[in-house]
This record gives C-alpha cells, structure tokens and sequence, in this order.
C-alpha cells in the first residue's frame, strides 16, 4: 500500500486499510463507486489504495453506501487528520532561521572596497616639504574611503526603508477582488427558484452525500454566490421523492416522473443554519444525509 501524502501515519493507514476493506466487501469497481458517490473512479482508487488523503464526506458516503454505521470509520479519519496536522507543524518547525549578519557583512564588505575618488591637486607637495606628502595624502584617502563608506550605508538603509536618496516612495499595490458568479438571487430571495435558471449551479459543489442502498443516491448542493442549497437524487425510480430541508423550517421538494433523477427548487442556506436532504423509496423507505452548516466548514 502507498503513503498517503508522502508521510503515513498509523490512522491513515488504518483508514486506507478500512476503506479496501468496504470496496471489497462492497463488490463494487472504482467506476460503480464513482457513480453512486459522484466522486471521481481515480480518486477512489487513490483514496483506497492510501496514495492521497480522502475527504470526510467521501468516506462517509462509501460507509453509508456499504450498509456500515459511519461513526467508527469518522472516528479513523478524525484521527488521521490530527496525524496530517502534528507533521505538518513538525516540518515547519525544522525550516531554518535567516541569519541578518550576513547582509551586515556585505555591507561592511562594500565599504572597504570603494575606490578612492582623484581629487585636484593631491599629487602637489603640500608646505612643510615633499616628506610630509606621502602621509598626508594617505590620511586624506583613509578620510575619504570613510566618507564613501559611510554614504553608501546610509543609501542601502533609506532604500530598505522605501524612502531613497530622493526618490519616491513605492506605490501601494492595488487590492484585486475576485467577483463570483451573477446569480438570479440571493437567500431567502431564492427560495422556491430553479437553481439552474438562477444560475447557483456555477459555483455549486455537493457538500453532503447518503443513498438507500443499493440504488438511490441523494446529495444536497450548496452555492456560496446564491447562499441557497437544493436536493438531488439519482440513481432513482419513478415514484421516489426527494426533499429538502433548513433550520428555519423551510422545505422544497419534489418527486421522480420519469427517467431516474430529479432536484428539488432552492432554499435558503444560512450562515450559521443548517441545511440537509431526504428522500424516500415509493415503498416507504427513507434516509437523510448529515447536517451542513456553511459557517463551520471553513
């Protein structure tokens, strides 16, 4: 079995180990998967086989898919998580500090090499004798290669500072704001409205996934732009019905006429609310996905 994310813990393998072990018993290939779950065949063959880390929702999903309660299998994937967490503060922990010395030292080092500037008259005998010359000009190039020196650190200290030796300071860069998609709606504004004619399927991910095995699988969706959620179920027959539902007691649904899918009309899908699907077989069997609550999955 491969690692997940280059470094295994022992509940990620125990959670790749556990997920193989559902796929098998399930009698399902990657293909069968991705249609009842809606995740895409390789990445169940990537999630099973321990090469990448899944989602909570998908192995929710292939639990529940599996006939298997979900609480055991989260309680793997809850622990493997924290497993991912601790090494990735670990690793950030080796990188190394940046020693500040070294720019001093090329400063200092800048200095020392500057090229003494030819001044008028500094190969004329001075008064007092041509003995006294070769001193003198030596205590005036020392004088100067300071000076020199000295100009130059303070120039590469009023650039790092953004001033310059009178130039302007830089422009403030400009803040890019990214729009979403244009919707029909917003919220509440929204209940009741197709979600592909308010165009909240731009943006729309499945946030919550479950089935009435072996067929039916339902999901609800959620769009950030429209801050509104739906129903859907396929896999489904004539007869089966899907609804769904919101904390502030708002409800839509709707029911398979032909063909083997359908979605319910919008709702609203609050912040710190909660929202969630069910649908039922036309024989009375019924099943419900977890709740999603948009304010606790950032």
């Amino acid at each position: 079995m491969g690692t997940v994310s280059g470094r295994s813990g022992a509940a990620a393998e125990e959670l790749a180990s556990e997920l193989l072990a559902l796929k098998k018993a399930s009698g399902l290939s990657f293909a069968q998967l991705s249609k009842k779950t809606h995740y895409a065949k390789s990445s169940w063959e990537r999630w099973v086989n321990g090469k990448q880390f899944p989602p909570r929702d998908a192995v929710e999903s292939l639990a529940r898919l599996c006939e298997t309660p979900p609480a055991r299998l989260l309680d793997v994937w809850d622990r493997a998580d924290g497993e991912r967490e601790s090494a990735a503060t670990g690793r950030e922990s080796e990188l190394p500090e940046s020693d500040g010395s070294a720019g001093t030292a090329e400063a200092g080092a800048a200095a020392d090499v500057v090229p003494q500037p030819a001044v008028a008259g500094v190969d004329a005998a001075p008064e007092g004798g041509a003995e006294a010359a070769p001193a003198r000009r030596g205590r005036r190039g020392l004088w100067m290669s300071a000076v020199a020196g000295l100009v130059l650190v303070a120039g590469a200290a009023a650039a790092y500072a953004g001033v310059g030796t009178g130039g302007e300071e830089p422009a403030a860069r400009p803040t890019v704001k990214i729009a979403g998609p244009a919707t029909g709606c917003e919220g509440t504004g929204c209940e009741g409205k197709d979600p592909k004619k308010m165009n909240c399927g731009a943006d729309a991910v499945t946030v919550r996934t479950g089935s009435i095995p072996k067929d039916l699988v339902m999901e609800l969706r959620y769009s950030k732009a429209c801050q509104a959620a739906w129903g859907r179920i396929t896999f489904a027959e004539v007869g089966a019905t899907v609804v769904v539902n919101n904390s502030d007691g708002a409800a839509a649904a709707d029911v398979v006429h032909y063909d083997r899918d359908v979605y319910t009309p919008l709702i609203a899908a609050p912040e710190s609310g909660s929202t969630w699907v069910c649908a039922s077989l036309p024989k009375g069997k019924q099943s419900c996905t977890g709740y999603f609550v948009p304010s606790q999955e950032r």
